[in-house]
């Protein structure tokens, strides 16, 4: 192949990786960090490919970027390619050492805050050459980050439904109440529900799937409490404990590492509440019980100890 032909392939794929960025990030600036190049970078490659197809792709209004009808046919067939290609390099660098050497994770906010940082260090004591990325995006962006080889690993406390990602269960623990040291039932040291009635909670909000739980296990206790802060995000709503005197129910393993953060909070099994979390690992069915799997998987239980 001439060196001609081969710099046209290199420079189409650029423009078909811009394409794909901008369409699933809504934005040039997103999609900038998303490849690793600047903004002016992303928009030079966008206007060019616009120039050669001799269409419009995206259409800008108010500071945003909206695809055209053009754009979104091509959209699943520039996903699938840059897919493709991925997942291509990727197994075949991966057959060869059997251990990645940058390891791409993805996790929820307080995944991330809370429980990556042990997860890494554990992998890194057992494979110091292993580089990382880390990356919090929403439950949906992880499932297309893990399909189209994006990342390599995910952290959730719901599956991830897809026919190509393998999702494993890492663990499953029980909820429990956190609260401030000063709360008056922090000298209790197990709490019954009816101890509940009257207080002040700071909760999740209604995508949460504890939300239900929690709203029917009040209910059908007559249980009457106010929540005065809703939030989807655990290591917030911990926090939060402390300016309204109040409780929030978390998993343990948050809530031990919360306490371990701020010796100002303390948390409490409560007799009644059978609500756990379960946390999962998901990843491609290609890497499903390889070398990476294994390390990954084995550093998360450890980590817990």
């Amino acid at each position: 192949m001439s060196d001609a032909r081969k710099s046209n392939r290199i420079r189409r794929l650029k423009y078909i990786e811009a394409f794909s960025a901008v369409v699933s990030t809504g934005s040039i600036s997103a999609a900038a960090r998303q490849l690793g190049v600047s903004q002016p970078a992303v928009s030079h490659l966008i206007k060019n490919l616009e120039q050669a197809v001799g269409a419009p792709l995206f259409v800008r209004r108010n500071g945003a970027i909206f695809p055209t009808a053009r754009a979104e046919n091509l959209r699943e067939d520039a996903i699938e390619l840059l897919a493709r290609l991925d997942r291509f390099q990727t197994q075949l660098n991966y057959r060869e050492t059997q251990i990645l050497n940058t390891i791409r994770i993805t996790a929820t906010l307080s995944i991330t805050n809370e429980i990556l940082p042990h997860v890494i260090s554990e992998i890194h004591a057992q494979h110091p050459e292993a580089k990382f990325y880390v990356s919090s995006i929403p439950l949906t962006a992880m499932i297309d980050s893990l399909t189209q080889s994006h990342v390599d690993f995910a952290f959730h406390t719901r599956p991830l439904e897809h026919p190509q990602i393998r999702n494993e269960v890492l663990t499953r623990v029980r909820q429990v109440a956190v609260m401030p040291k000063t709360h008056p039932l922090a000298e209790k040291d197990v709490l019954e529900i009816d101890d509940i009635r009257g207080c002040k909670l700071v909760g999740a909000t209604r995508n949460d799937p504890s939300y239900r739980y929690y709203s029917e296990l009040w209910q059908r206790h007559k249980v009457p409490a106010t929540q005065v802060l809703q939030s989807p995000f655990a290591s917030l709503s911990m926090q939060m404990v402390h300016t309204f005197q109040a409780l929030s129910f978390n998993n343990e393993i948050m809530a031990r590492s919360a306490c371990l953060k701020d010796d100002r909070l303390t948390w409490k099994f409560v007799d009644g509440i059978e609500e756990t979390t379960t946390f999962f690992l998901a990843l491609a069915d290609w890497q499903y019980g390889g070398e990476t799997h294994k390390l990954v998987e084995d550093c998360f239980r450890s980590s817990l100890q």
